[in-house]
């Protein structure tokens, strides 16, 4: 419609125009066919007023045609108005990729005009090496241009490639012109300047091309892969000492990252913070083997500096190991968990021995010492509880099934005793904790624990026979609570400590010889013959020890007992209490043996009356009577004065004759209670012993 109105307007301006142009032509013919006398002024006033309309006619259809162009260009602006916009935003983006492209275009005309140099300069490097090799025979030295040109060329190739981050072609050109330059100092065929020159322009390029290598290793989002090949990159430089650097200082990296994660995080609280960390460092030491590997092969003169750096990333994990198990709040079972981590952390290390690191023995070194440290803490909390049950031990024996105290194997060892074993309520428990103590301390054998293992269990021993030496003495111990232990003031009852004694260690040897000559200790791969010798000196120095220990409990009964014996006050009790169960006793006329004596023997009729009752092992109280038997005749012989230490005056002939009726009666006892029935011999020395001590002849 628009096109349409414009076009109309300007057919009806040309048909205004075309009419007074007619109508002058047809003017301008009349006036040709009339009088040509006509005079000049009519035809030039004619004529201006034929223009003078004519012109005022053109400017008024000028001025409509220009209104209505202007109200059709308004209208059409209106109009398409939205249409205009859209069209120039897509002009924009148009512009936009337009842009884009020339770029891009521009890039690729780059690139193929640095191919285009690349391989010019490449071929005119070859071709002057080889016009230099055929200048050679005649001994001409090459064209110092040349040379000069082929440095800056390569100089601003090597420039180009490190933009684009080309490493791989930059290296290799870098290696190719190093040849080059040393078969060309090698020919001295050049001038020393250029050849300085070439070479420092060699090292420069090579010091950016490391330089920008190792920014890339140092960044901290670089992945594993994307170092390995930055690091062959900076050993193909020939830098092997940085690039080994770089290795061992990411992997360093990460070991702190993640160490700090498990301490942050809730692991640290719970069982698991020492398998997790022993796992991720060791784990961590492996990947960084295997890069090391993968640069330098399995033999390198570097390996020292992997080990190096191996040793002191172990030594960091033994330092939050330590921290670890000795923080732990639970005593009951920080034992165990303790061997357990130890054992987990052994099991990662041993791994690392297919990459020919053998760390094992550095970590078992320095490991013992912190393993031992916790076993001291854990025998003081045993002490504790050793002494918190036997505080409630009545001393009183009771039989108990060998198979429900000792362990599987421990009972097959015991399987020549009898079915049953006389032990305390204490006994029964201290030998039941010795066997969870050996239980949890076994996996300790793998780093050659032995020796404090064995003085920890004797000195757990030895804290219980001094409790016992404490109930037999009467001497009382007041616990942290305040409670008081009970003694073991009668015969009976220091009988039964006695016995409970000889039965624990009988136990006792067998279950540490059990303990030491099983799997978990012959089959360690760290054993050899000296220190099994070694262990066996100190087994036996063990036992030896408990032994005296044991033998000296046994002599202060023997002591306590010789001191009641002659005591007045127990003597006078006893003598009552015999004459009242026997008045004929009473009435004995004539010499008589010592009160002391007699107090002998009413006690071991006592004990006799005991043994009726099965209460003892029969040959086990045999042995402690025979043992007691010498101990009084001990006593006689080293305490011959009381015999002239009495409160009435006596001849010398009177002290003789009781010494020797005493002697007499104390042999007659003997041989009623059949003590040496099967060494007479003994008994016959005992009482020549006797008198011989007191300068009387035995014979007589």
């Amino acid at each position: 419609m628009e096109p349409s109105s414009t076009t109309t307007t300007r057919s009806r301006f040309r048909d205004q125009n075309r009419q007074p142009m007619e109508e002058a032509s047809d003017s301008e013919t009349t006036s040709g066919g009339m009088s040509s006398v006509s005079s000049d002024l009519d035809d030039e006033n004619e004529l201006q007023s034929m223009t003078a309309k004519g012109i005022n006619h053109l400017c008024s259809e000028l001025l409509e045609l220009k209104a209505e162009s202007d109200e059709d260009f308004h209208r059409n602006i209106f109009s398409n108005y939205s249409s205009f916009v859209r069209i120039f935003d897509k002009v924009k983006c148009m512009k936009n990729e337009l842009t884009q492209l020339k770029g891009l275009v521009l890039t690729q005309k780059k690139l193929v005009k640095d191919l285009m140099d690349g391989i010019h300069l490449k071929v005119l490097s070859e071709e002057i090496i080889d016009s230099i090799l055929q200048e050679s025979e005649f001994a001409e030295p090459a064209p110092p241009r040349e040379l000069a040109v082929h440095i800056d060329s390569i100089s601003e190739t090597l420039d180009v490639l490190m933009f684009e981050n080309r490493i791989d072609e930059a290296i290799a050109i870098l290696q190719r012109e190093d040849e080059n330059l040393q078969r060309m100092q090698f020919e001295d065929n050049s001038p020393e300047d250029l050849l300085l020159l070439y070479n420092s322009a060699i090292y420069e390029k090579k010091a950016m091309l490391t330089l920008q290598l190792t920014l890339s290793a140092e960044n901290p989002r670089i992945s594993a892969a994307e170092l390995q090949k930055v690091l062959i990159g900076i050993c193909r430089l020939g830098d092997t000492h940085l690039a080994t650097q770089l290795l061992l200082k990411y992997y360093h990296s990460r070991l702190a990252t993640g160490r700090h994660n498990l301490q942050c995080s809730q692991s640290f609280l719970d069982g698991f913070y020492v398998k997790r960390l022993a796992k991720f460092v060791f784990s961590m030491i492996s990947q960084a083997a295997s890069s090391f590997m993968m640069l330098y092969g399995e033999t390198s003169p570097r390996a020292s500096e992997l080990s190096q750096w191996a040793r002191e990333v172990t030594k960091l994990f033994l330092d939050s190991f330590n921290k670890y198990v000795k923080s732990s709040s639970d005593v009951t079972e920080g034992l165990s968990k303790a061997v357990e981590a130890m054992q987990f952390s052994l099991s990662c290390c041993s791994l690392l021995k297919s990459q020919r690191l053998f760390l094992k023995p550095y970590l078992i070194k320095h490991i013992r010492s912190c393993m031992e440290e916790v076993l001291l803490i854990h025998r003081d909390h045993f002490k504790k509880v050793i002494s918190m049950f036997t505080a409630t031990d009545d001393w009183v024996l009771g039989r108990y099934l060998i198979s429900g105290i000792l362990s599987e194997g421990n009972y097959v060892v015991a399987g020549q005793h009898p079915e049953y074993c006389l032990l305390t309520n204490s006994g029964r428990k201290f030998i039941t904790l010795i066997q969870a103590i050996i239980a949890d301390v076994t996996p300790l054998l793998a780093i050659q624990m032995e020796g404090s293992i064995l003085n920890g269990l004797m000195n757990l021993f030895t804290e219980y026979i001094a409790i016992l030496e404490k109930a037999i003495t009467f001497e009382t111990h007041v616990f942290e609570k305040g409670s008081r232990r009970t003694l073991a003031e009668s015969l009976p009852q220091q009988l039964s400590v006695l016995a409970n004694l000889s039965t624990l260690q009988l136990f006792f040897f067998k279950i540490v010889r059990s303990f030491l000559r099983g799997p978990g200790y012959l089959h360690s791969e760290l054993r050899k013959k000296n220190s099994i010798d070694f262990l066996q000196k100190e087994l036996d120095g063990c036992i030896l020890f408990i032994q005296e220990a044991a033998a000296k409990l046994k002599a202060r009964f023997f002591q306590q007992f010789i001191n009641r014996m002659t005591s007045s006050e127990t003597s006078t009790k006893l003598m009552l209490q015999t004459c009242n169960d026997s008045p004929q006793s009473s009435k004995f006329q004539g010499a008589m043996p010592s009160v002391a004596f007699q107090v002998l023997f009413f006690e071991l009729r006592r004990v006799d009356k005991i043994d009726e009752d099965n209460v003892f092992e029969e040959d086990w109280l045999m042995e402690l009577l025979r043992d007691l038997i010498e101990a009084i005749f001990s006593w006689v012989v080293n305490n011959k004065e009381i015999w002239r230490n009495r409160n009435s005056p006596v001849q010398l002939s009177d002290i003789i004759s009781q010494f020797v009726l005493d002697v007499h009666f104390l042999e007659e006892i003997v041989k009623y209670g059949g003590y040496f029935f099967n060494k007479p011999l003994v008994l016959e020395s005992l009482v020549d012993t006797a008198f011989t001590s007191a300068g009387l002849d035995p014979k007589r």
